[in-house]
C-alpha cells in the first residue's frame, strides 16, 4: 500500500493542497500504481512484455558513394512480429471471484434490504478489483456502495493517507482525468465530509464544498428524501483485501509463467509465418556478392536462397524445399506451463473434468485447491462485510456466502433415492439440484393436499 506520504505529513504540511498534488504525482510513479495498471492489462489479455516484442529481419541497404556508384549491402532491422497474449489472469480471477460471490452475500432479510438492490453486484465488482490490485475500497454513500479502484487507468486511481501509529486510513484521495491534456479532478475524503477539487496547474480550485456524510437516508415513493442523519465519526471507506498481504493475484510467479507461455506461442507463430511456403535453393548461382545481398531482401517475399556453387561444376538447378518448424518441444513446454499456472493459482481446470472424472468424488478432489483458496479469500470478504455493517450500526453475525458448486446431478439424484428411507421429504427436495428453495413449500403442500 502507498506509504510515501502519511496522515501525519498531511497534518504538519503548511500547504496541504500542494501536498495532495505531490502525493498524486508520487503515487502515479509508485510500484503500487504501476503494478495495478499492469494487472489491468493482463486481465484484458494485453501482455505488456509481449507487446514490446520484435523480430530481427534481414534487409537490403542501398547507398551511393561519392562518385555516385550504387552500393548494396545486407543489414538487419527490428520489425513487429506476432504478439499473442493469453487470458489466464482473466480466467483465474473470474473463477475465484465468481466461485465465492456470484450468488452474493446471504444476510437476514431486513439487513440485506438496507444495503440496496444492487449491493451484490457492487460487491462482486469490488472483489474483482481487489484480486487485481491487491486492495480495493468500498465507499458507503448514504444508501449504496460505490467501488473505488486503486488504479483505473494512467490518469485515474485512489490512495489513502495512513496513520503512522495505527496503520489505518485517515484520509482518502480519489483522482481522475479523461486524458492527459484534460483537467485533473480530486475527491478528498476526510472524517467529517468529502470535498471535490479541480486542478488546472499547481493549485486547487474547489468545485464542491465539503459535504457531510449521510449516515441514514429515507426516501418516499417518489424518491424524495424524508430524513437524513449526518456523520459516521470515521471514514466511510472500507478496504477489501485480496489476501492477508494485500497483494495482487498477479504474483511474480504467475506473471513469469504467463510471459513465458505468450512468448513461446508468439515465437511459434513467427516461425510459421516465415516457413509457411516453399522456398528455392539455387545451386551454382553465378551472381556477385552484391547480387546475393540484393536477393536477401526478397527472401521473405519469394522464399528463395542462393547457393553460389555446389562444388560439382554442373549446370544451375533449382530445388524446392520446405521448413519443418519444431513443434513437439514447444507443445510440451506450453502444456507444462499451463498445468503449472493452474497449480500455482490453485484454479480448477475444467478440461480435467471429462470421462471418469465426472463422478462427484472426483469433482470434489479436482476443486479442492479452489475451495482452499476461496476459504482464504472469504476471510477478507467477511472482514469487509463486518466493517461495513459496523459502520452502519448493524449487529449481525449471520454472514454467509453460497459458493458455486459443480456436481454430477444425475449421481446426486441417485444418491437421494438411496437415502430416501432415512430422510424426510423436505430434506430430499432441498437436496434435489433441479428444485429451487422457493418451490419446496408449494410441492410439500401439493402432496399433502387431499386427492
Amino acid at each position: 500500500m502507498f506509504t510515501t506520504i502519511t496522515w501525519q505529513d498531511y497534518l504538519a504540511s503548511p500547504d496541504r493542497e500542494g501536498l495532495l498534488l505531490e502525493a498524486i504525482r508520487r503515487y502515479k510513479s509508485s510500484r503500487t500504481f504501476t503494478h495495478a495498471l499492469e494487472a489491468n492489462c493482463y486481465f484484458r489479455g494485453e501482455n505488456t512484455r509481449v507487446a514490446r516484442k520484435t523480430i530481427l529481419r534481414a534487409r537490403k541497404i542501398e547507398t551511393r558513394d561519392v562518385q555516385g556508384r550504387r552500393r548494396v549491402r545486407s543489414g538487419t532491422e527490428d520489425v513487429v512480429g506476432n504478439r499473442i497474449s493469453s487470458a489466464f489472469l482473466f480466467r483465474f480471477v473470474t473463477q475465484q471471484n465468481q466461485f465465492l460471490l456470484s450468488e452474493g452475500v446471504s444476510l437476514p432479510e431486513d439487513v440485506k434490504r438496507r444495503l440496496g438492490a444492487d449491493f451484490d453486484h457492487q460487491l462482486e465488482r469490488l472483489g474483482e478489483c481487489a484480486l487485481l490490485h491487491g486492495c480495493a475500497w468500498g465507499y458507503w454513500n448514504a444508501d449504496h456502495l460505490e467501488v473505488i479502484e486503486a488504479a483505473k487507468n494512467s490518469w485515474s486511481g485512489f490512495f489513502p493517507l495512513l496513520d503512522e501509529m495505527s496503520g489505518e486510513a485517515r484520509l482518502g484521495v480519489q483522482f481522475w482525468q479523461l486524458a492527459v491534456d484534460r483537467p485533473l479532478y480530486l475527491r478528498v475524503f476526510e472524517e467529517d465530509g468529502v470535498t471535490v477539487f479541480l486542478s488546472h496547474g499547481k493549485g486547487l480550485e474547489t468545485v464542491t464544498a465539503k459535504q457531510a456524510y449521510i449516515r441514514t437516508l429515507r426516501r418516499d415513493a417518489l424518491g424524495e428524501t424524508l430524513c437524513e442523519t449526518p456523520g459516521y465519526g470515521r471514514l466511510p471507506l472500507i478496504p477489501l483485501m485480496a489476501n492477508t498481504d494485500g497483494l495482487s493475484e498477479l504474483t511474480p510467479a504467475i506473471k513469469a509463467k504467463i510471459d513465458a507461455y505468450d512468448s513461446i506461442l508468439s515465437d511459434f507463430a513467427d516461425n510459421l509465418d516465415r516457413a509457411n511456403d516453399v522456398y528455392w535453393v539455387l545451386n551454382n548461382f553465378g551472381g556477385t556478392l552484391d547480387d546475393v545481398a540484393e536477393l536477401l531482401e526478397e527472401i521473405n517475399r519469394v522464399k528463395a536462397v542462393a547457393n553460389l556453387s555446389d562444388g560439382t561444376g554442373g549446370a544451375s538447378t533449382a530445388e524446392p524445399h520446405t521448413i519443418e518448424v519444431p513443434y513437439a518441444a514447444r507443445r510440451a513446454a506450453l502444456d507444462l506451463l499451463e498445468r503449472s499456472l493452474y497449480q500455482d493459482y490453485m484454479a480448477l481446470d475444467m478440461d480435467e473434468l471429462t470421462g471418469s472424472s465426472l463422478t462427484n468424488v472426483a469433482i470434489r478432489v479436482s476443486a479442492a485447491n479452489l475451495n482452499l483458496k476461496a476459504d482464504r479469500y472469504e476471510w477478507q470478504v467477511r472482514r469487509f462485510m463486518s466493517s461495513l455493517l459496523s459502520l452502519l450500526g448493524i449487529s449481525c453475525d449471520d454472514i454467509r456466502f453460497n459458493r458455486q458448486s459443480i456436481a454430477n446431478e444425475s449421481e446426486t439424484i441417485a444418491d437421494i433415492a438411496v437415502m430416501r428411507p432415512d430422510i424426510d421429504q423436505k430434506t430430499a427436495l432441498r437436496l434435489n439440484p433441479y428444485i429451487l428453495n422457493e418451490e419446496i413449500s408449494a410441492l410439500i403442500h401439493s402432496t399433502e393436499a387431499p386427492q
